[in-house]
């Protein structure tokens, strides 16, 4: 169950949320007690997902070299890095509060305005957090399981941090919002092409397509709040929460 947990890391849930893994065991009302209002909105986003993101992602997939679309995956990773030192400093880890404001300053300018990671090469490794992490790092449930329009996947102790991290990310400061929009709209195509290889893997998991991305977002968003440190019971204790 671990090993098939960590391997899925990534698989379902970025169209609506981000990466995400998958229990054999659905996770109980307690966690998810808005349902009746979260699937329907689930199947709007679901719906606008096949009908518009998706077409486009294959498109995108078709006709965008594969650096092309390395290039991208960097530059937009490398937007997400201030928010990534903020928490890691939040959080007592200092060195890779270090890690992450050093990516962000080599792979900014050495980098070609992060489109090459360059400090990977270095060995600063990506360090990811956020403030539903912080949080979570310092004792805070998960909270009632919440889908948002368009946006995906949360929960009330996520919530605050998605607001949070647009604000955070450089994007928001542009004051050309058409040019905003526009990267926004590449991130979010790139984003999801990122999960077409993966769709046929999650399909032969489950049928019950709603069920499986809750559980997929509460599993992996307890697994990134323990650095991977935690067992079964961990994950249980967590999502009842």
């Amino acid at each position: 169950m671990g090993n098939l947990r960590i391997l899925l890391i990534g698989v379902v849930a970025l169209v609506l949320s981000g990466c995400a893994t998958y229990s054999e065991n659905s996770m109980t009302d307690q966690s998810d007690p808005w349902q009746t209002v979260n699937r329907p909105v689930f199947a709007v986003n679901d719906a606008f997902d096949q009908a518009l993101f998706k077409p486009l992602a294959k498109t995108y997939n078709a006709v965008t070299p594969k650096p092309i679309q390395i290039g991208v995956n960097n530059f937009f990773a490398n937007l997400n890095e201030i928010d990534n030192a903020i928490n890691n400093l939040f959080q007592g880890k200092p060195d890779k509060f270090a890690t992450s404001v050093g990516r962000l300053a080599i792979n900014s300018t050495l980098g070609l305005a992060g489109t090459i990671d360059v400090a990977s090469y270095m060995g600063l490794t990506h360090a990811p957090e956020d403030l539903g992490q912080t949080f979570g790092a310092l004792g805070a449930g998960s909270g009632p399981y919440i889908v948002l329009p368009l946006l995906g996947s949360s929960s009330t102790r996520d919530l605050p941090g998605r607001i949070l991290s647009m604000y955070l990310n450089p994007l928001a400061w542009l004051d050309d919002v058409s040019f905003r929009n526009i990267l926004i709209g590449v991130n979010a195509v790139d984003s999801r092409s990122n999960l077409l290889a993966k769709e046929d893997i999650a399909s032969e998991i489950s049928n019950d397509k709603y069920t499986l991305y809750r559980d997929a977002y509460l599993e992996e968003r307890a697994f990134e709040i323990s650095d991977g440190n935690l067992d079964d019971s961990d994950l249980t204790s967590d999502i009842a929460e």
